[in-house]
C-alpha cells in the first residue's frame, strides 16, 4: 500500500472499498469527514475529544478541513475541558455523525499547527505546538523502519488513548498514511486486547500495561501479532521477557517526546540494546551530555531535552538519566536516578523511585523477597535495612531518609513517573500500599483459637453478582483473631480476611476451597472491628482464581486473588 501524507489523503485517495476502521471503507471515511467539516466550518478553534479511534480520526481531518485550530486535550476531564474552552474553543467529539459528501476535501497546508500538551516531570501541564508536516514526516519515518515488521495489511489495535503524541500517531495517524486498518476502540483490558489480535496484526501499547501481564496465558501462534510497540517509559527487563514469552514477539520500543515525536527505536530481544534514531534523524550530545537531535519533523529542526545520553558505537545511543535529576542534598550533589539504580540492584525491590523533599525520599516497590521481608520486620525497620545496603556505595547525603512501600509506582497513561504523583505518596493523608508476594499459608483451623467467641463476621445482607456473590458483614469487636492485633488499637488482621473470603466462597459459589494455599493481596487501609464493611467475591474458572475485595463504603479496604485448583473448564 502506497503511503499518502494526510495533507493530501483525500486529494490523493485510495479505493473506494480500501478498509479504514471496523468495517468502514474509505469511500465511508471521505463522506463522514466531508460532512463533519462542512457543519464546523466557521469553528475557530476544536477541541478533538473523541474518545473513539474511528471517529477521533474523522474529527481531526474534519476540523483540519473546516480551517480550525486543533487542539488535542490531555484528558476530557470537566476540569481541563472547561480551562480550554474559556476563550472560545469548541468539544468537538461526540456530536459527529454520519456524514455526506457536502464539500471538497483540497489539500492540506502542511504548516498547519496542532496544539498538545506534555506534563513534564512536574506534572504542570506545558503547551506544545507541531505542525501537520512534523506528524506526516514522524508517520513516514516510522513506516520506514517498522514497515517491514507489520504487513501492509496489519490490522492496528491499541491499549492507549489518542489524546497525546504517540498514541495519535501510531494509533490513528501512522496507519491512514500507510492505508493499514485500525480498531475503533481501544482495549482497556487485556482481556479484550488479546481476543481481538491475531497472527500479523500490530498492537500499540505502554508499560502501563506490558508491566501489568501477570496470571495470563501465552497466545498461540495464530493470535500472535507481528508488532508489539511500546512507549512512554523505558520498559524493565522482566517485563519486556515477559511480554515476548506471552505474546510471542519481541517488543519494540519507541523512544520520543510531545516536543519531538518519535525520534528513536530498539528492539528489546536481549538484554538493553542502544536506541536507533529513526531515519532522517541526527542523534548527538551536547558539551554536559545532553541529547541533541536534529529531525524534519522536530520544531526549528533541532531540540535539546533533558536526556542524559552516550552516544554507542552502533551509532545509537545510551540513556543514562535526566540532566534535571541532580539534587543537592546537604551541599553534595547525588543523582537520583544513580540511587533508583542501586536500589533496583538489591534482591530486595523490585522497582524504586527518588525525590527530594527538604529530604531523600524513596518510594519503593518490594519484590517477592523483600515483600516477605517487609511483612516480618515493618516498614521503619525495612527502610534501615536498604539504607545499610545503599551505604556500601552512597555516601550519607544519598541515603533516603523517608520512605514508602507500594506495589507498584504511581505512572501516568504510558507508564510515565510524574513527579508530583510520586511525591502525593508522602502526604499526610496518603496510606502506604502493600502487596504481600505468593507465599504457600499454612491452614488455619478457627475453632483452634476460640470455641467461646467468634470467629467471623455476621452476613447483614447477600447480592448475587454475574461472576460470583457481594456480602454485607458487620465485624463484631470481640473477635478472637484481634488478640494481639492490637493492644488498644484493634486491627483486622489480613490472615482472617483471606480466611473469610474462603469461606465464604465456599459458602455462597460452592467452590469447595480447602484454604489459600497461594494468594495475592493489596492492603489499601486498615479493617477495624465494630465495621460494617462489603466483601464483593468474583470467581474467573478459566483463570482458576478467586478474587476478593473488602470495601467501607466507596473506600477499597483491601482485594486480592486466590488460586482455586480443578475449577478450570
Amino acid at each position: 500500500m502506497t503511503a499518502i501524507p494526510l495533507s493530501r489523503l483525500f486529494a490523493v485517495g485510495r479505493p473506494d472499498d480500501a478498509p479504514v476502521a471496523d468495517g468502514v471503507t474509505f469511500a465511508r471515511f471521505r463522506a463522514d469527514v466531508a460532512g463533519n467539516a462542512a457543519r464546523l466550518k466557521g469553528c475557530r478553534r476544536g477541541l478533538l475529544v473523541a474518545a473513539d479511534g474511528y471517529w477521533g480520526a474523522v474529527g481531526l481531518l474534519a476540523l483540519l478541513h473546516a480551517g480550525a485550530e486543533v487542539t488535542i486535550p490531555p484528558n476530557a476531564q470537566p476540569g481541563t475541558l472547561a480551562a480550554l474552552t474559556a476563550d472560545g474553543a469548541v468539544p468537538v467529539g461526540g456530536d459527529l455523525r454520519p456524514g455526506w459528501e457536502s464539500m471538497t476535501l483540497s489539500p492540506l497546508d502542511p504548516e498547519t499547527p496542532l496544539t498538545f500538551f506534555t506534563s513534564g516531570s512536574t506534572g504542570e501541564p506545558k503547551r506544545v505546538v507541531r505542525t501537520l508536516g512534523m506528524l506526516e514526516a514522524e508517520a513516514l519515518a516510522t513506516e520506514a523502519v517498522l514497515g517491514r515488521l507489520a504487513g501492509p495489511t496489519a490490522r492496528v489495535h491499541a491499549t492507549v488513548p489518542h489524546q497525546h503524541v504517540y498514541g495519535l500517531n501510531f494509533r490513528l495517524l501512522w496507519p491512514l498514511v500507510t492505508g493499514r486498518p485500525f480498531a475503533s476502540a481501544m482495549h482497556e483490558l487485556w482481556e479484550t486486547a488479546l481476543a481481538a489480535l491475531d497472527a500479523g496484526s500490530v498492537l500499540v501499547t505502554s508499560p502501563a500495561h506490558l508491566t501489568r501481564l501477570a496470571g495470563i496465558a501465552p497466545l498461540p501462534p495464530s493470535r500472535r501479532p507481528a508488532l508489539v510497540l511500546s512507549a512512554g517509559a523505558p520498559l524493565p527487563e522482566p517485563a519486556a521477557r515477559e511480554a515476548a514469552a506471552l505474546l510471542g514477539t519481541p517488543v519494540t520500543e519507541i523512544f520520543g517526546s510531545t516536543e519531538t515525536g518519535a525520534i528513536a527505536h530498539r528492539r528489546r530481544e536481549a538484554g538493553d540494546p542502544s536506541w536507533r534514531p529513526l531515519p532522517g534523524v541526527v542523534a548527538g550530545r551536547t558539551p554536559d551530555g545532553r541529547l541533541r537531535v536534529g529531525a524534519t519533523h522536530v520544531e526549528g529542526g533541532e531540540h535539546v531535552g533533558s536526556d542524559l545520553v552516550e552516544m554507542a558505537e552502533d551509532g545509537g545511543f545510551r540513556v543514562l538519566g535526566r540532566a534535571d535529576r541532580i539534587a543537592k542534598v546537604e551541599g553534595k550533589r547525588v543523582s537520583l536516578p544513580e540511587v533508583e539504580a542501586q536500589l533496583r540492584r538489591s534482591p530486595l525491590v523490585a522497582d524504586a523511585a527518588v525525590l527530594t523533599l527538604e529530604q531523600l525520599c524513596a518510594v519503593v516497590v518490594p519484590s517477592a523477597e523483600g515483600g516477605a521481608r517487609l511483612a516480618d520486620l515493618g516498614a521503619f525497620r525495612f527502610g534501615r535495612l536498604l539504607r545499610r545496603e545503599l551505604s556500601a556505595v552512597q555516601e550519607p547525603a544519598g541515603l533516603p531518609r523517608r520512605w514508602r512501600f507500594v506495589s507498584r509506582l504511581p505512572d501516568g497513561a504510558l507508564g510515565k513517573r510524574r513527579h508530583a504523583d510520586i511525591a502525593a505518596l508522602f502526604e499526610e493523608s496518603a496510606l502506604p500500599e502493600i502487596t504481600l508476594p505468593e507465599i504457600a499459608l499454612p491452614e488455619i483451623a478457627l475453632s483452634e483459637i476460640a470455641t467461646h467467641r467468634p470467629t467471623a463476621p455476621d452476613v447483614r445482607a447477600v447480592r448475587p453478582l454475574a461472576d460470583g456473590v457481594e456480602l454485607d458483614l458487620f465485624i463484631p469487636g470481640d473477635l478472637a483473631q484481634l488478640d494481639g492485633h492490637f493492644p488498644g488499637m484493634p486491627i483486622v488482621p489480613g490472615v482472617a480476611q483471606i480466611d473469610w473470603a474462603v469461606m465464604f466462597a465456599n459458602t455462597h459459589l460452592g467452590l469447595g476451597i480447602e484454604s489459600a494455599q497461594s494468594f495475592q493481596v493489596k492492603f489499601r487501609r486498615v479493617t477495624v472491628p465494630d465495621t460494617l464493611v462489603t466483601l464483593a467475591l468474583r470467581h474467573a474458572p478459566a483463570r482458576r482464581r478467586l478474587s476478593f475485595e473488602y470495601r467501607c463504603g466507596d473506600a477499597t479496604l483491601s482485594s486480592g486473588s486466590i488460586g482455586v485448583e480443578g475449577t478450570a473448564p
